[in-house]
């Protein structure tokens, strides 16, 4: 669904506030829906910042190109970066693309630093990492910081936070009704002109911690990508709250879920989304951490 890049998914989430003087600078775009249970289905795309990454000893990892969504599925395209090697690294002869975290020295904890770079801890200690963004659709749902905000201009470490109203879901907006956050889990710090490659998770799921108000018509998401598609879970309970792999589905607005389970495959971006429902709603969410298990 930027950080100067970063990245994007489908719309939903609520978390708790922060203040910004700063900003996100990618746009996401994408994650339209349909409305599950009188909720919308968010979604988001992102686009902004870029980034090359450079192959390995003896050959160049392989490049991936995202694309949106379709009508309750949405899309994430990576965004943020600056230009740079490092990070991730292909795999002999070319053309494939490593698996996450190799050359990037991750801490113990999450941290998002004062230019927007996320490093999130990952199984076997490899390391999710890359730019942080704030998404938003072109529906009428408001957000602080703006989705053109540009976390790299931050002086000191910037919340990963968004905040605002959203109008009712429905037909006549395809229920394309979502913000949120998000950041991308295999770019480069430095950046470049592609989008960032993906990594495939090697653990059982994610732990995420967050804080969130939001109104009762909304609903609060986490949603991964694989490029192909995007697949959310529906946040019931308070934080933190550890999601398996499997629990993702590209229709965790339905009940029960009847898409596509998440299976294994490579992803690029994690969101904290907020999805619009029957009625109009207000959200202030923040996204703490992510912690692979």
């Amino acid at each position: 669904m930027k950080l100067s890049s970063r990245l994007v998914f489908v719309g939903l989430l609520g978390i708790g506030l922060s203040t910004y003087s700063c900003a996100n600078g990618d746009t996401v775009s994408g994650m339209t829906g349909e409305g599950g249970a009188g909720t919308g289905e968010g979604g988001s795309t992102g686009t902004g910042g870029s980034v090359s990454h450079t192959g390995g000893t003896t050959g160049q990892g392989g490049s991936v190109s995202h694309t949106g969504g379709t009508t309750g599925q949405g899309g994430i395209v990576g965004n943020g970066g600056t230009t740079g090697t490092g990070g991730i690294i292909g795999t002999g002869n070319g053309g494939t693309t490593g698996t996450g975290g190799a050359g990037v020295s991750c801490p113990t904890t999450f941290t998002a630093t004062t230019g927007g770079y996320v490093l999130a801890p990952a199984h076997g200690g490899t390391c999710f990492h890359g730019y942080a963004y704030n998404f938003v659709d072109a529906n009428g749902t408001t957000i602080t910081p703006s989705a053109t905000m540009t976390y790299a201009t931050c002086t000191t470490t910037c919340p990963l936070s968004a905040m605002g109203a959203m109008p009712i879901a429905n037909a006549a907006n395809s229920y394309a009704v979502y913000a949120g956050i998000g950041f991308n889990l295999g770019q480069d710090q430095s950046g470049g002109s592609a989008a960032p490659p993906p990594i495939t998770p090697t653990g059982t799921g994610l732990t995420v911690t967050f804080t969130s108000t939001i109104s009762a018509s909304l609903a609060l998401r986490a949603q991964i990508s694989d490029g192909t598609n995007n697949y959310c879970y529906t946040i019931s309970g308070a934080s933190p709250v550890t999601i398996p792999y499997a629990s993702f589905n590209t229709k965790c607005y339905d009940s029960p879920a009847d898409g596509i389970a998440y299976a294994g495959t490579p992803i690029t971006a994690f969101q904290l989304q907020v999805a619009g429902g029957a009625m109009t709603g207000n959200y202030n969410i923040t996204l703490t951490s992510v912690v692979e298990n």
